[in-house]
C-alpha cells in the first residue's frame, strides 16, 4: 500500500549544496511507495538531506501555475512534440490532482487521441477500467471490481474528475501498477522469491537503476526501513517502475498516434529517473516529458522539465460517517464499536449486530462500505440494515434510517 496514510501539510524547502535538497522526513516519505505504515504528520520532526545527480544542468525548472488557463495552454503547446507527459504528485494533495485534471483537458483539446495510466490501480483488474470508460459499469461497480479501497485507499474523491472526464471523453485508461500480491513477494523477499507463475506478470527487461536513485532510496531506506534488507527495498522499486513503464511501452507501441499521460508518485519520476527512464529506454529514445507537483521543488535544477504550482488549495469537504466501527474477517461484517458521538449511536443500532446492506447494496466486506459511502456528505440519510442473532428464536432483520455526521 502506497502510504496512503499520510495527511497533507504545509512543506517548506531549502537549497543546500547542487547536489542535495533538503526535505521534511514526512515529503520523504512520501516520495517512495514503500511505506506500509500508518504515519501521523504531527509526530515527524526535521528533515534529511536527499541526493541529488552530481551531473545537474545548473538550470531551474520553468513554473506553471495552472489556476490561470493562458499558463495551462502555454505548457500543453510546450508538451505537443512528447509521446508522454508525467504528472508527478504528493498522493493525498487535492491541488495536485486539479492541475492533473488541468493538464489533461487542455491536452485533450489539442490532441485528443490520449491515454491516461495511473498508478492507482492494478493491471489484473484492467477490464474493469475498460468496462466504467466505456459506460458498461456504473463508478460504485468499478470500485468494488478493482478493490481500489483495499488496494489503494487514497480518498477517490481526489481522483473521481479526472476519472469521469475520462469516461466522458471515452479516453482510455491504464491501470500500470503491478499487483500487491506478487509486489510484496518482491519487497520482502527479492525477486528471486517469485514463482514461475508470477514471472509471467513481470518485465523480461528489468535493469539496474542509476547510482543516483539508489543514494535516494538508500537516504529514505536508512530513515524508514520497511523492508527486510536494502536490496529487497530497491528490488521492490525496479519492479513497481519497470512493471509501469512496460505496461505504457506495449501500449504506445500498439497505438503510435497517442500520447500518454502518466499520473504518480514524485519518487517514481524525479530527475528523470524510475518510470521515464525505463519507458524511454523502452521507445528507443526520449519521449518522455516530466511535471511535477509543488512551487518548493523549484529550487532544484534538474528535477523535472517543469514545475505545477496552483493558487487553489481548497481541501474536500468532510464526507459522512455512519459512526460504526466494523469487523469483516468473518463471514459476516460484524459491528464491533458505535462512535460516542457517531450517527448510529443513538438509533437503536447495537454492537454484534450484522451488517447487510447500505441503501438496498448488499455488503460483503469494509471496501464495499467504502464504495458506497465515500461520496455521503453529513446530512445524508442512509438505510442500514442489520441482522441481529438472538440466542433463543430466530435472528431479526432490521431497518435503520440514519442521518449522517
Amino acid at each position: 500500500m502506497d502510504f496512503c496514510c499520510l495527511k497533507a501539510v504545509s512543506i517548506t524547502t531549502r537549497a543546500t549544496k547542487l547536489n542535495k535538497m533538503k526535505l521534511p522526513i514526512a515529503i520523504l516519505l512520501a516520495l517512495t511507495s514503500f511505506c506500509t505504515a500508518c504515519v501521523s504528520i504531527n509526530d515527524v520532526h526535521g528533515g534529511l538531506d536527499l541526493p541529488a545527480p552530481g551531473a545537474v544542468t545548473g538550470i531551474k525548472p520553468a513554473v506553471f501555475d495552472l489556476s490561470d488557463p493562458r499558463q495551462v495552454d502555454q505548457l500543453t503547446g510546450k508538451l505537443s512534440e512528447k509521446r508522454a507527459l508525467f504528472i508527478g504528485e504528493i498522493h493525498d494533495r487535492q491541488e495536485h490532482h486539479q492541475n492533473q485534471l488541468r493538464l489533461i483537458q487542455g491536452l485533450y483539446e489539442r490532441h485528443p487521441d490520449i491515454v491516461i495510466g495511473v498508478e492507482y490501480f492494478q493491471q489484473p483488474f484492467q477490464s474493469h477500467l475498460n468496462d466504467y470508460i466505456a459506460g458498461y459499469i456504473d463508478e460504485r461497480e468499478m470500485l468494488v471490481r478493482t478493490e481500489y479501497f483495499k488496494r489503494w485507499n487514497l480518498d477517490y474523491r481526489m481522483l473521481q474528475p479526472i476519472l469521469r472526464f475520462a469516461r466522458e471523453k471515452h479516453i482510455p485508461v491504464l491501470a500500470l501498477n503491478i499487483s500487491d500480491e506478487i509486489h510484496h513477494k518482491v519487497f520482502h523477499s527479492g525477486i528471486k522469491s517469485l514463482t514461475p507463475q508470477d514471472r509471467e506478470h513481470i518485465p523480461d527487461d528489468i535493469q539496474p537503476i542509476s547510482d543516483a536513485y539508489k543514494k535516494r532510496l538508500l537516504t529514505i531506506f536508512n530513515t524508514h526501513p520497511e523492508s527486510n534488507t536494502f536490496d529487497m527495498f530497491v528490488e521492490g522499486q525496479q519492479l513497481w517502475d519497470e512493471t509501469m513503464a512496460d505496461s505504457a511501452a506495449t501500449y504506445l507501441k500498439q497505438h503510435p498516434q497517442s500520447k500518454l499521460v502518466v499520473l504518480a508518485g514524485l519518487g517514481h519520476m524525479m530527475y528523470g529517473d524510475g518510470i521515464p527512464r525505463a519507458l524511454d529506454r523502452r521507445l528507443g529514445g526520449k519521449f518522455s516529458a516530466i511535471a511535477i507537483n509543488g512551487r518548493q521543488f523549484g529550487d532544484y535544477p534538474g528535477i523535472a522539465d517543469f514545475i505545477l504550482e496552483s493558487s487553489s488549495n481548497k481541501a474536500l469537504p468532510d464526507s459522512g460517517k455512519l459512526g460504526i466501527s466494523v469487523d469483516d474477517s468473518s463471514k459476516d461484517v460484524v459491528i464491533t464499536q458505535l462512535g460516542p458521538k457517531g450517527a448510529a449511536l443513538d438509533t437503536g443500532i447495537k454492537v454484534g449486530d450484522r451488517l447487510l446492506a447500505l441503501d438496498g447494496i448488499k455488503v460483503k466486506n469494509f471496501p464495499e462500505i467504502r464504495s458506497i459511502m465515500y461520496d455521503k456528505h453529513p446530512g445524508d440519510v442512509v438505510r442500514v440494515k442489520i441482522r441481529r442473532e438472538q440466542p433463543m428464536a430466530e435472528d431479526e432483520i432490521l431497518m435503520f434510517d440514519v442521518t449522517l455526521r
